[in-house]
């Protein structure tokens, strides 16, 4: 059995929130069945798949459920992750087809994460009892703030109180590994208004908090409006962020997220150590090591090409060593554990990261190389150079 991760999109929302940038569709839940059909149909084929493009020449006979994506054993999630558009307003009946499609092409770690992204509002007790029941063990709150002006602003529907009541909730049905997403730098956001919200979310001790700086980007209704985001007021947050959750007991693993520990997204983890991870929906990625997949981000497309071809419309790109190498370093310097740099790796980029060494962005300890917290605050300064090197 070979241990892999799997990331369902689901793309259907109430309402676009205004920062987002995601494959997000508002007014199509009447397309909710049959985008679930499709979805098992794709991964029936992704457990079937040998390698390579993804097409009927690269599937296998898997009637003897040993063999699976890219012609190895079959494959067992040990991580799981359901992300959006808002997962969380599935209908429990739906929910439970949905779960039952993914047992029936692979087989499910004892231990396996299984984590749902919700909205605070629209949770009732029947979905938290259908999720639980169903093997998830991990939910990811979207709380933004806790400030009702600036919900608004964001285009949130939620309130405080609704996102108190659904974590609590959540606690009764017996989860016990809970996230809540933060952002900060949000046009109207005050540096005291973000320590209250760091404090009211710390009292509820949380196991996971993931806190992001607003980035605008282009297709967002921000974007549209003219918002820009203060690099200087983002930059005090981030360090306030930091000093916060650290002193509270919080493990700060990576760039923006937090955990007590022990309780580190698994999920996340296997795409920062570049491990291989499946992938199934609109604008879903998987890597196998050497390619990567993404699947369009149109759900229209997306639906017409799984019903006529069985695969969705999707790109491959297959990454050469220096590629390989190049994302190994970037993604593991976005971790507290830092990057090992193998000697290729040391040929293409040693001299750059040895540079932000001096400067102070990065630690070194033999050939593994590690964020310092100015270096996690000037991330982008060290991926352009090594993007560019």
């Amino acid at each position: 059995m070979v241990p892999t991760g799997l990331y369902l999109h689901i793309p259907f929302c109430a309402v676009k929130c205004r920062f987002c940038d995601f494959a997000a569709y508002p007014g199509r839940r009447e397309d909710t069945a049959r985008y679930l059909n499709a979805l098992r149909r794709e991964l029936a084929g992704i457990s079937r798949l040998k390698g390579g493009e993804q097409n009927d020449s690269d599937l296998v006979d898997d009637s003897s459920r040993s063999t699976g994506f890219f012609g190895v054993p079959r494959r067992v999630l040990e991580t799981f992750y359901v992300g959006g558009g808002t997962p969380s307003l599935l209908e429990p009946a739906q929910w439970q087809g949905l779960l039952g499609g993914v047992r029936e092409c692979f087989d499910i770690s004892a231990d396996w994460e299984a984590t749902l992204e919700c909205n605070p509002d629209g949770v009732s007790l029947d979905k938290l009892k259908a999720w639980r029941e169903s093997g998830m063990n991990r939910l990811s709150f979207g709380l933004q703030t806790d400030e009702g002006p600036l919900l608004s602003v964001l285009g949130r529907t939620h309130t405080f109180e609704d996102f108190k009541d659904v974590f609590h909730a959540a606690r009764t049905q017996g989860f016990d590994n809970l996230n809540v997403d933060l952002m900060f730098g949000l046009p109207g956001q005050t540096f005291d208004g973000w320590v209250k919200t760091l404090e009211r979310v710390i009292e509820l001790s949380p196991e996971h908090l993931s806190a992001y700086a607003l980035h605008v980007e282009e297709s967002t209704y921000f974007h549209r409006s003219g918002v820009q985001s203060d690099d200087d007021l983002q930059a005090d947050m981030y360090e306030l962020t930091a000093d916060l959750l650290e002193s509270a007991g919080y493990v700060h693993y990576e760039i923006s997220n937090f955990a007590h520990p022990g309780f580190e997204c698994r999920h996340n983890l296997r795409y920062w150590r570049n491990q291989e991870c499946l992938g199934a929906g609109t604008s879903s990625a998987g890597y196998d090591g050497i390619r990567r997949r993404t699947n369009t981000d149109d759900l229209s497309i997306y639906l017409s090409s799984v019903e006529k071809n069985g695969v969705p419309d999707s790109e491959s790109l297959e990454l050469s060593p220096a590629q390989r190498e190049g994302e190994n370093l970037m993604l593991g310097l976005r971790l507290k554990e830092g990057a090992l740099l193998t000697p290729a790796g040391q040929a293409l980029y040693g001299k750059s990261l040895d540079r932000h060494v001096r400067d102070g962005l990065l630690n070194r300890k033999g050939d593994r190389y590690y964020p310092t917290r100015k270096g996690w605050r000037l991330s982008n300064r060290i991926f352009v150079d090594l993007l560019g090197g």
